[in-house]
């Protein structure tokens, strides 16, 4: 590929230079063993991360990152990103839309894009054991052995480069066991809830250590469709099988070599969608911003429609309603279903050639996704239909002589019945297809004083959507056709002359409007977005850790850097009712250096402070929405942060203590925004994605971790985060060739909750001398409110769509370690969401269609969990 720079090139030299891992001996000997378990008891367990790209205790990385041990991802149920909502503070994950592995992820006030387009990138990134995962959706994580996870928080731009402006969360496995090892555990519980997990390690034959895992889960809906006799289709469904194989061997002596595959599929009905909001077509004044009047999103006469128009099924009628109250029924006329199959090879290769050592990680990832979704859930039904060619059926025939119709066209077109339509307010289906290649090769050293690493990084993906979308548009004729206005255009069409048309508008208009028989008409809006995109990224990147006087001297100077090329296309085939004579095309190319700073000092053996400067980036790239001028489609620019962070960290009373605090202010240059189009022709809804320019973040977090005594525990965690725009330049004036004016007085974040905080209480009491025990876990978890639109004006209920705050209450009793023939059994009985709160979790407002709705966190639900171990 021609472009910028060239990319291939690069990528073979990063993947023949891993090759020479395989030259030397194998990687050094694992760690020496851990002391004795008496010594630790009733104290905190040392957390090792791997954040700075080698192991870590925790509490001495000089970043704001939260680890969650093996142990309590068994415990939580944790599977995917989406599980880690409150577990981290001002970390908040909201399900995609359209597919039940999409997560929109914020961090720190900085979210990933709601749009699940491939030509916008996260700006959370997602890692799964060393592979950056593109696309959300992609994920899959369901089969994975999970041994930790970590989740940090502040831009990563050095050493886990673009697109981590707000964090990056990563998960990482656990590694085949040298040793015979069984596990299984199966699960049942409310919406007939079924899950099934097992895994087998054989041990180390031939000297090669394997592991495999195949996991099934299944549940019902937890919102019934009325019109679908199978709870297995309802909303809230899902159906997943996931295999996982890793083979991990050592080559000579201190190298090992590691491939893992794994592969899902899963088919579900996404997150249930409900009216909550219908427009009755009320003209929406500008709205005045710094004393510029700017153009506000028209509504379509839903309401007015609704009500005259006849459903199908007439249960479904009471649910065209629009109500903020959960509802336990819905009616989608088209089940709403996503099948998900993703799959992918990892190869990671590492070698200690004692001066240093080299690390490789190849990946190669595919994801298919296929659904189709019903935006409205309320069924559907029939009403009038707006047609140019039937705009005169019913009307008198005296009133339509005067138009020159001749009386017998006149008497036909008066006894003509105005056109039905069946139609649904939104209805889409989606064919996406993507897959990613990627390379990452470091070489790492350490001395008496100094940690050093440095590396390269290659990626490439190509991903395609074939999205048709079907829309109703409701028309009030009385104002956009039969106006005096409006009229002047209709009597011009049937052979008025101009003069004539207006002066007789304003005397034939009334006439029309009182006689009307279908005020409220409805055009039918097929639309299709189809294209495809790629990108490529190279970087190189490194880090040093100083320690002067010696790593005890309690001093420590990070300095880091990277350097990145991306390149981008975009070529779209359609984007809207008719195809284009020639494709619509976008290629683009951005470079950015990025560094941080960090500075550590030990006050004393147990507690340290830290102060960090660092720079993050986000590629830019293209909204496959966007208008093309010329056949060219615009792209937006990348995005920039300067973080400015300080920190303490500490582990006191003997280690039965662990509280950690940070605080930081970031700014954000040319934060990319998907907007609703607020001069989108009439009957679609549309999005653009711009640069808001300025955003300052200030925030504060804290975690706590304590061994109250032998039986209890307790943890939490806060965090607080005030975001300022300082410049928006999203809003277009009314007065035309003016340019844009800076909304920033008016914004508001989306999909970030000002405040989150997670607590929770453990216990563990012994039932016997030989180990057996009774464990207990209660949780709370709180979330502010979101907002899931950044402003008003192109969304009109944004306010009222404004998302509930989160309360949740979780718990589980289990009894562990009882003896089973060799073995270990647990019962566990768990509960989520105990107190039931149906809050309203996230918002859709189609803005000139003239309806809103959204979706629910699940309802209570509750089961039981049996599990063995060899």
């Amino acid at each position: 590929m021609k472009g910028a720079f060239q990319t291939r090139p690069f990528a073979r030299l990063l993947i023949g230079t891993s090759l020479l891992c395989l030259a030397a001996p194998a990687f050094a000997a694992e760690a020496a063993a851990d002391q004795a378990a008496d010594a630790n008891a009733g104290k905190l367990d040392e957390i090792v991360v791997t954040a700075q790209k080698r192991e870590q205790n925790l509490q001495v990385v000089p970043i704001a990152i939260s680890a969650i041990s093996a142990e309590k991802v068994a415990t939580l149920g944790i599977k995917d990103a989406k599980d880690l909502s409150g577990l981290a503070p001002n970390v908040t994950i909201v399900q995609g839309t359209i597919n039940a592995n999409a997560a929109v992820i914020s961090i720190r006030g900085i979210n990933t894009s709601a749009q699940e387009t491939f030509g916008i990138d996260t700006a959370n990134a997602l890692y799964v054991d060393g592979i950056y995962i593109a696309r959300s959706g992609g994920s899959a994580l369901d089969v994975m052995d999970i041994e930790r996870v970590e989740v940090l928080r502040g831009p990563q731009g050095t050493l886990f480069g673009r697109n981590t402006t707000g964090g990056a969360i990563a998960f990482i496995s656990r590694a085949p066991s040298e040793t015979f090892k069984l596990r299984a555990e199966a699960t049942y519980g409310k919406f007939n809830t079924a899950n099934a997990r097992i895994t087998l390690d054989p041990g180390s034959i031939a000297g090669i250590r394997t592991s495999f895992t195949y996991n099934h889960q299944q549940r019902d809906g937890v919102v019934d469709n009325i019109l679908e006799p199978n709870r297995g289709r309802d909303p809230g469904s899902r159906q997943s099988d996931s295999f996982r194989f890793a083979a991990k061997t050592d080559i000579g002596g201190t190298g090992t070599v590691q491939y893992i595959f794994d592969w899902s599929r899963t088919r579900s009905s996404p997150m249930n969608f409900q009216l909550t909001n219908v427009a009755d077509g009320t003209a929406r004044a500008p709205i005045v911003v710094n004393g510029i009047p700017v153009v506000t999103t028209q509504q379509a006469p839903v309401q007015q429609y609704l009500a005259g128009a006849t459903f199908l099924n007439p249960a479904c009628a009471a649910l065209a309603a629009p109500t903020r109250t959960w509802r336990p029924t819905v009616c989608n006329d088209i089940s709403s279903t996503s099948l998900d199959t993703a799959w992918g090879h990892n190869l990671q290769i590492e070698n200690d050639f004692g001066p240093f050592k080299i690390k490789s990680i190849t990946g190669y990832r595919r994801w298919d996704n296929d659904y189709t979704t019903d935006l409205d859930g309320i069924g559907a039904f029939r009403g009038p239909q707006f047609s140019n060619a039937t705009l005169f059926n019913g009307f008198p025939a005296p009133l339509l002589q005067s138009l020159g119709f001749p009386a017998g066209t006149s008497a036909f077109l008066a006894g003509a019945a105005v056109p039905t339509v069946q139609q649904n307010l939104f209805d889409t289906n989606n064919q996406r297809r993507h897959k990613q290649l990627s390379e990452e090769l470091e070489v790492s050293g350490q001395s008496d004083t100094l940690d050093w690493v440095v590396g390269g990084f290659y990626f490439w993906e190509k991903g395609s959507e074939d999205n048709p979308q079907n829309s109703g548009f409701v028309l009030d004729t009385n104002s956009q056709v039969f106006s005096d206005a409006a009229f002047v255009g209709v009597l011009r069409g049937v052979g008025f002359p101009a003069a004539a048309a207006a002066q007789f508008a304003p005397l034939l208009a009334p006439s029309f409007r009182a006689a009307n028989p279908a005020r409220y008409r409805m055009v039918q809006t097929l639309g299709r977005l189809t294209y495809t995109a790629s990108a490529e990224s190279a970087a190189v990147y490194t880090q040093a850790t100083y320690y002067p006087g010696g790593r005890d001297s309690g001093l420590r100077l990070t300095l880091g850097g990277r350097y990145t090329w991306d390149q981008k296309t975009m070529i779209r085939l359609q984007n809207g009712a008719t195809v284009p004579a020639a494709p619509d095309q976008g290629r683009t190319s951005f470079s950015k250096f990025t560094w941080n700073a960090m500075l550590g000092y030990d006050l004393n053996r147990d507690v340290n402070v830290y102060a960090r400067i660092a720079t993050g980036y986000r590629a830019g790239g293209f909204n496959a929405q966007d208008p093309a001028s010329g056949g060219v489609l615009p792209s937006f620019r990348p995005e920039t942060l300067t973080s400015y962070e300080v920190g303490l960290k500490s582990e006191l009373f003997d280690r039965h203590l662990r509280f950690n605090l940070s605080g930081y202010y970031n700014e954000y240059k040319d934060l990319a925004i998907a907007v609703p189009l607020t001069n989108a022709p009439p009957g679609t809804f549309a999005t653009a994605v711009t640069n808001a320019g300025k955003v300052t973040y200030t925030g504060v977090e804290a975690e706590l971790m304590a061994v109250l005594n032998e039986n209890f525990t307790i943890e939490g965690n806060a965090g607080y985060v005030d975001i300022k725009y300082k410049e928006f330049n999203a809003g277009l004036p009314v007065t035309a060739g003016q340019p844009l004016v800076n909304i920033a007085s008016i914004a508001t974040p989306a999909y970030t909750s000002p405040f989150t905080a997670n607590a929770a209480l453990n216990m563990q009491f012994p039932l016997t001398s030989s180990g057996l025990r009774l464990t207990g876990r209660v949780s709370y978890t709180y979330e502010d409110p979101k907002y899931s639109f950044s402003n008003n004006i192109s969304t009109p209920y944004n306010e009222l769509l404004r998302n509930d705050a989160i309360k949740r209450v979780d718990a589980q009793i289990a009894i562990d370690r009882i003896p089973l023939g060799g073995g270990e059994a647990l019962i566990r009985l768990w509960g989520r969401n105990l107190t039931n709160q149906n809050a309203f979790v996230r918002g859709i407002d189609f803005g000139s269609l003239g309806y809103a709705g959204g979706y629910f966190v699940d309802p209570r639900t509750f089961g039981v969990s049996i599990g063995v171990k060899y």
